[in-house]
């Protein structure tokens, strides 16, 4: 893996499994803990850390005080050890609530700048932020979508597209009126438009053009699991099966862009590996979930997209979004830069480059970070 740059930012989309488990006493946090970070997150020194299972560092009001106690010893270490600004959402229904952690210094945010964000069965962690240089807001949305529910899968998808819609995707610097004198030299006072970013674990997988991890085959008999298969694909009428890809649909409709995919189209290829399920072929073996959306003018300033594989410290690999520093301003002030038309007008990766999964790894392995 390359270090950073000091010219850039680093976002990173973690599916740390489970949070790395429960304290094994009072107090005690899990060696696992300590080896994720010291290993993977500490040494990739991300400005932007999203953490869809925030597992063991949140607590539901009807807590015990020593699970209050628990989840706060475990929210404040990751805080020290990644030497960043934390911020979770609520607990939902589901048990693993979401996360995400701030480099002071890198953002600009003020105490309101988390949002609250209900009314799903896992509340996404929802920041506005800023960076020296633009006004204008990036409103980012940490998410970890419905496991079990394709239709609620799709309604959160939806429920996102709240921060989306902050885009306005076609404003420009020309329709704004009455700019500060006080403002810095090309930068609006208070911009109409902002960018959107959306980390999550989305459980659906990509629209499959494109793509160079083939959809799994439903019908396989190494499928197993027939109830993760009912969670992942749709049985047609004529016998065969179809992976959702409602999450993915949702999102290009509004004009967002998959990081990855944009880097794979500029010849990353590595970008679009898989993110889970190799160890799992009664679930229908690889595929790319974990994905990291951004709108049509700030992917632009997305230089390098990265798979880091987590084999033996989580059941998800980590997805590394390297930014350009000036251009993400240029995207922001929106200047001179133009918004992308839409994902389906982008030409496509022709299939025939498409590598092996042993072929992936393979490069996936000369880019991890040294133990």
């Amino acid at each position: 893996m390359k270090k950073k740059r000091d010219d850039q930012y680093r976002l990173v989309n973690a599916n740390v499994e489970s949070n790395c488990g429960p304290e094994l006493e009072p107090g005690t946090l899990p060696p696992l803990f300590f080896t994720v970070h010291h290993e993977v997150l500490v040494p990739l020194a991300p400005d932007l850390l999203g953490m869809t299972e925030l597992t063991h560092a949140q607590y539901r009001d009807d807590a015990s005080l020593e699970e209050v106690e628990a989840a706060e010893r475990r929210f404040k270490a990751h805080k020290d050890l990644l030497k960043m600004e934390g911020f979770r959402a609520e607990m939902g229904y589901g048990n693993n609530p979401t996360g995400c952690f701030v480099r002071p210094g890198s953002f600009l945010f003020g105490p309101d700048a988390q949002r609250p964000f209900r009314g799903q069965r896992t509340p996404p962690t929802v920041l506005a932020l800023r960076v020296p240089g633009a006004r204008a807001a990036i409103h980012v949305g940490v998410a970890h979508q419905s496991f079990n529910s394709p239709p609620a899968r799709e309604s959160e998808a939806f429920g996102l597209t709240s921060l989306v819609d902050k885009v306005k995707a076609d404003h420009r610097p020309a329709d704004e009126e009455g700019e500060s004198a006080a403002a810095a030299p090309g930068v609006s006072a208070d911009p109409s438009w902002a960018a959107c970013w959306l980390l999550m674990d989305a459980n659906d997988l990509p629209e499959a053009e494109g793509e160079l991890v083939p959809h799994p085959d439903w019908s396989s008999p190494a499928v197993t699991d027939e109830v993760h298969r009912a969670h992942r694909a749709e049985l047609l009428p004529d016998g065969s099966w179809r992976s959702y890809t409602n999450v993915d649909k949702v999102m290009h409709h509004c004009r967002m862009y998959d990081a990855a995919r944009w880097a794979a189209h500029h010849g990353q290829l590595q970008a679009l590996a898989p993110t889970a399920g190799r160890a799992r072929p009664d679930q229908g073996g690889p595929h790319r979930i974990d994905r990291v959306y951004m709108d049509p003018y700030t992917v632009q300033a997305v230089e390098e997209v990265h798979v880091i594989p987590m084999d033996g410290l989580s059941d998800h690999d980590i997805v590394v979004v390297d930014i350009s520093k000036r251009k993400l301003v240029e995207t922001l002030l929106r200047r001179t830069v133009e918004a992308l038309p839409g994902w389906r007008k982008q030409p496509l990766l022709p299939r025939v480059i498409t590598p092996s999964r042993a072929e992936v790894m393979r490069a996936l392995a000369r880019e991890a970070p040294a133990a």
